[in-house]
């Protein structure tokens, strides 16, 4: 018995030791912390040297555990990478956006999941919500912080993380909290080092080739391999300016249904806030289309065809804010695929 009790505890210590990586890749620990100061409207935190950092002056910085990581955040998949973000917007407060108005919008998921307190950040109250719920491969968990110093601009600071990492990141995101000082109005315009940030999806549409199908896309994007399981291919476009605007094209052994819409019914409900499919052509053959919506910011279209014994998935997603930017472009570029 003693001998067993001493495997068992050897078993956990390697465990713990080896981290808690899935299928898809183990997380990405933190090295150490710098300090990012927004030259701006002068907020500033320490953020893990080691992880993937995009920044608007002014406006947003945020920092992913990797670019797997920033890939799952675009569409908040119930598996994938075992990410994890640091996320902090500056919103303007004015007669209409308030701090009970900011915190509405940002509430991205069910009301009810929320916790509430009062925190203390840079000598000021703050509000935190605190929430959580498992997905398939875990724990999610997140933190929501907001804040005024000045009463005219609100500082937004999101931490969450997939996979049950957050224990190994909970006490960096508690130096993170305490390092924070918060974004106030300029009291006169200053001379800025403004970062030039990557335009939005290209108008100009070039071609790229897949398992049995060619589709035009932005000149701007790049291809990266898409996160779909249990597919012959799974390609994913997308632009360096936001993770959350991508289109991607999946290709699925269909050898054994050959019933386009039992297959689309099927699927929809994995979708959230996912509406009716409506019949099309797509590319000269039969296929199904219906919106969802993965996040309060971030809408979507999944697109279904069949073509000999292959389903073809296309998924775009677009930046509610930026929509005129992407949508138009995006349908065009679905709009535009060809099956072999």
């Amino acid at each position: 018995m003693k001998v067993l009790k001493y495997f068992l505890l050897v078993c956990l210590s390697i465990f713990i030791l080896s981290g808690c990586g899935n299928k898809h890749g183990k997380p990405v620990e933190i090295e150490d912390l710098k300090e990012y100061k927004d030259e701006a409207v002068g907020f500033s935190l320490k953020y893990p040297s080691n992880w993937v950092v995009t920044k608007l002056t002014g406006v947003r910085f945020a920092a992913f555990s990797s670019n797997n990581a920033k890939l799952r955040f675009a569409r908040y998949d119930t598996e994938g990478f075992p990410g994890a973000k640091i996320d902090l917007n500056v919103v303007k407060i004015d007669s209409v956006v308030t701090l009970d108005s900011i915190i509405k919008v940002n509430k991205t998921f069910q009301p009810d999941l929320y916790k509430f307190d009062e925190v203390m950040i840079d000598g000021v109250k703050a509000s935190r919500f605190r929430y959580s719920f498992e997905l398939e491969d875990g724990e999610f968990v997140g933190e929501l912080y907001v804040a005024t110093k000045d009463g005219k601009l609100a500082t937004v600071l999101f931490f969450e993380a997939f996979a049950n990492t957050w224990d190994m990141y909970k006490d960096k995101f508690n130096e993170i909290v305490s390092s924070l000082k918060l974004a106030v109005e300029p009291a006169a315009p200053t001379a800025v080092t403004i970062n030039v940030e990557e335009p939005p999806a290209s108008a100009n549409l070039v071609p790229k080739s897949g398992p049995g199908y060619v589709i035009m896309v932005p000149d701007n994007f790049n291809l990266t391999k898409g996160i779909a399981r249990n597919v012959i291919s799974s390609q994913n476009y997308i632009g360096k300016r936001r993770a959350d605007c991508n289109i991607q094209v999946d290709v699925i052994d269909a050898s054994q249904s050959k019933n386009l819409k039992k297959i689309v019914e099927e699927n929809r409900p994995t979708y959230k806030n996912s509406g009716e499919p409506r019949s099309i052509n797509l590319g000269g053959v039969e296929a199904y289309v219906f919106p969802y919506q993965p996040t309060g910011q971030v809408k979507g279209r999944v697109y279904f065809a069949l073509k000999g014994d292959r389903l073809y998935r296309i998924t775009m997603n677009w930046f509610v804010g930026e929509e005129k930017d992407y949508l138009p472009v995006f349908e065009k570029s679905v709009n535009s695929i060809k099956f072999e």
